[in-house]
């Protein structure tokens, strides 16, 4: 559908919301960890880079979310510019995940290389497949330090095991990712020029069969029997590949930083209270604070509620209530276990708690909207 597309997404796929760290803490609330780290951040970008770079492609592109989540996307953007300062030669911009997605669905020839968190990685793989014309053209590659895996992007099939229908290409486009990434470009470029002129000489299978436009309609056996007999011919509309001959990509290894000075400073304790007056539940946890630690905000789904909430926000079960240092100053753990302590004596119910450090004196937590 898009004949001046060529596009790939580099995707993060061991942590996000993928980590699968999943809890129910009230009657109404579910939560999901979207745990993000510095490794995975510096491998998948240096990755996009050095492919990149291998291949000749002039630009990497970073979608993120980090207006909104400002410490989890926000570290991701923040390698994105770190390790991009590395490469001069490579034209380097970002983009929020949602207007990104959008510019890529209609104009996906503005990209080249798109690096990205696990799971907008996820849902604009496929929408790039889609748009070029089916989620089963395209192919996917796990590359671990140790070991890497290949498969068609959409995974498995069975709804179209043994019909002799379903559209190999993905299958195929993840063996040539394959050779590609053990050396053997020689043979990856044979078989995708063989297989775009499959495409562009009209033999589709049912996914991209268009009538008036297609020349034959096959099954999967007779697709790959097309692209075995076009092995060494190259497309004339669609653009030939040509790989640089040369060994796997080769990154070098995650470096650990120095630790930063880490302070605590607060903590957040997540409150089941069934209650729907943020004003009530105010007083009652106020009755918590000590000389060294105050009550400053409570939320509810992340909106502020207390102090000076809007009597119109919705709330739940689940409440968040900060507890910050007096003066800014440096608290114990001890001094938070105090703090729980008061809130089983008055029988308020605390289902988790979160630390709140600054390191190197910058606040390393989400404010708060409304704050």
């Amino acid at each position: 559908k898009h004949t001046h597309m060529d596009l790939v997404i580099i995707r993060e796929n061991e942590e996000d919301l993928y980590a699968g760290i999943e809890h129910q803490q009230t009657d109404e609330v579910i939560q999901c960890l979207k745990l993000i780290s510095r490794p995975g951040c510096e491998k998948i970008i240096r990755y996009a880079f050095e492919y990149a770079k291998q291949y000749k492609r002039k630009k990497v592109t970073c979608f993120t979310k980090d207006n909104i989540m400002k410490q989890t996307d926000g570290l991701f953007h923040a390698v994105f510019d770190e390790i991009g300062q590395e490469y001069p030669d490579i034209e380097k911009e970002h983009w929020i995940i949602d207007i990104g997605a959008a510019k890529m669905a209609d104009t996906p020839e503005a990209f080249d290389v798109i690096v990205t968190l696990n799971l907008y990685g996820d849902v604009i793989s496929d929408i790039a497949a889609q748009i070029a014309g089916s989620v089963g053209l395209a192919g996917s590659a796990n590359i671990g330090e140790h070991a890497a895996m290949f498969e068609a992007i959409h995974g498995s099939a069975p709804r179209r095991a043994g019909q002799n229908m379903a559209n190999p290409s993905g299958l195929l486009q993840g063996a040539v990712l394959m050779l590609n990434h053990i050396g053997q470009s020689d043979v990856a470029e044979k078989i995708q020029n063989a297989w775009l002129k499959t495409l562009e000489d009209g033999v589709h299978t049912y996914d991209i069969y268009k009538e008036g436009f297609s020349k034959q309609k096959v099954g999967t056996k007779e697709f790959a029997q097309a692209v075995i007999e076009r092995l060494g011919q190259l497309p004339q509309q669609l653009t030939p590949v040509k790989y640089e001959q040369g060994a796997a990509l080769q990154l070098k290894p995650y470096v650990r930083k120095p630790p930063r000075k880490k302070e605590l400073i607060g903590t957040d304790i997540f409150v089941h209270w069934p209650g729907e007056n943020p004003e009530v539940l105010g007083e009652l946890v106020s009755e918590l604070s000590s000389e060294s630690l105050q009550l400053s905000m409570i939320s509810n789904r992340g909106i502020k509620v207390w102090p000076a909430g809007f009597k119109e926000t919705f709330c739940t079960d689940h409440w968040r209530c900060r507890f910050m240092a007096v003066n800014q100053t440096g608290i114990s753990s001890k001094q938070i276990i105090m703090l729980l302590e008061k809130a089983v004596e008055k029988n308020i119910e605390v289902i988790k708690t979160e630390n709140l450090y600054t390191f190197e004196g910058k606040a390393a937590f989400s404010l708060g909207q409304g704050q």
